[in-house]
């Protein structure tokens, strides 16, 4: 997976706030895995894979059309920040 950018992250919430809090763990860990996927497909291949991207958080994001950003201070999104970076922290660490 490519590095991962503030935008990015923010990008990653926005996709999360629309998941329930309780499954949001779940959908960001498949999503994190979709992204490895795409950037493993992108080295053997030489080519973006057809639906995860270029194995950038950034492109599968976007490609699956997040809502417009909610206001900051909405608990909900922030929990779903919350929920992204966590998943982000534990991606990386293992």
């Amino acid at each position: 997976m490519r590095r991962v950018n503030g935008a990015e992250i923010l990008l990653f919430a926005r996709l999360l706030y629309l998941v329930p809090a309780a499954r949001q763990r779940v959908f960001a860990i498949d999503l994190l895995d979709e992204v490895e996927a795409a950037a493993s497909h992108l080295r053997h291949f030489g080519r973006c894979h057809p639906r995860f991207g270029d194995g950038s958080l950034m492109a599968r994001c976007l490609s699956l059309s997040p809502p417009p950003e909610p206001i900051a201070t909405d608990p909900a999104f922030l929990t779903a920040l919350v929920s992204g970076c966590q998943a982000l922290l534990d991606h990386y660490k293992a």
